[in-house]
């Protein structure tokens, strides 16, 4: 146990909801500790942020320098560099374990972890992970300057990546599976119109090739089995929710945490916000919000417990 010490308030997690969550609850006088692996999460993935109230136009990294700073205004305690692996409530109080096995206590815990990104499951894909299939195209996307690329994904996070690397490399595929593009209608206009961007509608990815660096995929279409020459793929196909960590509460078919307006799960003092409940779509606004919602709650939750 780390010195017995009791928070009012463990929060988990290190993006938008986790430190909206340990604001609102420090300001609402609770002791708070933050436990976070990184800082940053999925925005620190995002080249450039437009629609975040405030700002119109900040690079993710940036932004979420911004929420650490912010953060950091307070005497909110932060415990980082381990991932937690386990919350329990053996009694009234919880106890959260990290990796290193060191355990931290609280009357309330608010859950905020996020996602991870979503893999295909295709032949080839792990062989050549990190060999030209990526899952981050900020992050990887100049490597591949004047080259021919595909996105795999006509979603949200899809068309993100086509129009950032629109502006990079020399040819840039998208495979919808769906058919169609979806996300910020600014956003598809400005790839469907992008000159050297190529919708490939109904198109499933089956397998990823090459020798030691990937060199092309394979997708089929209307029933058929076609080539694509690409040297890079990044898999935008969605985040998977980072809610693994216990098994005190209930999840749907998709493994998030299930919550409900208020942004409490089944159990009495444990919280879930952000991108791992079932609420809402997943955009910063949202988990910034629901973030504030579970501190205000946590913190009114530890209050009648003192009393």
């Amino acid at each position: 146990m780390s010195e017995d010490k009791i928070y009012d308030v463990i929060v988990v997690g290190g993006a938008s909801a986790a430190q909206s969550s340990a604001i609102y609850a420090k300001r609402a006088g609770r002791s708070v500790l933050v436990i976070a692996d990184e800082y940053g999460g999925q925005i620190n993935n995002t080249d450039v942020v437009e629609n975040y109230l405030g700002f119109k136009h900040i690079s993710g990294p940036d932004l979420a320098q911004e929420y650490l700073e912010h953060m950091r205004d307070y005497d909110i305690d932060e415990e980082t560099g381990y991932k937690v692996t386990d919350i329990r409530k053996p009694d009234d109080i919880f106890e959260v374990e990290r990796e290193d096995e060191e355990v931290f206590r609280g009357r309330s815990v608010i859950i905020a972890t996020g996602g991870h990104r979503r893999k295909l499951g295709i032949k080839g894909e792990e062989e050549f992970a990190n060999k030209g299939v990526g899952y981050c195209a900020v992050c990887d996307g100049p490597l591949y300057q004047g080259e021919e690329v595909a996105v795999i994904g006509g979603g949200y996070a899809g068309t993100e990546a086509a129009d950032y690397l629109s502006d990079i490399a020399e040819k840039v595929y998208v495979l919808s599976r769906s058919g169609v593009l979806k996300g910020e209608q600014i956003t598809i206009d400005k790839v469907e119109n992008d000159e050297n961007v190529e919708v490939i509608r109904g198109a499933e990815a089956t397998e990823f090739y090459g020798e030691n660096l990937l060199e092309g995929l394979k997708y089929e279409q209307d029933g058929e089995i076609k080539d694509l020459e690409v040297t890079g793929a990044f898999v935008e196909i969605g985040t998977v929710p980072n809610s693994d960590i216990t098994d005190l509460v209930e999840k749907n078919e998709a493994r998030k945490i299930k919550v409900n307006g208020e942004m409490e799960t089944g159990v009495e003092g444990l919280y879930a916000a952000g991108d791992v409940n079932n609420i809402g779509v997943q955009q910063l606004q949202v988990s910034a919000g629901q973030g504030c919602q579970a501190g205000l709650n946590a913190s009114e939750y530890v209050k009648q417990m003192k009393e």
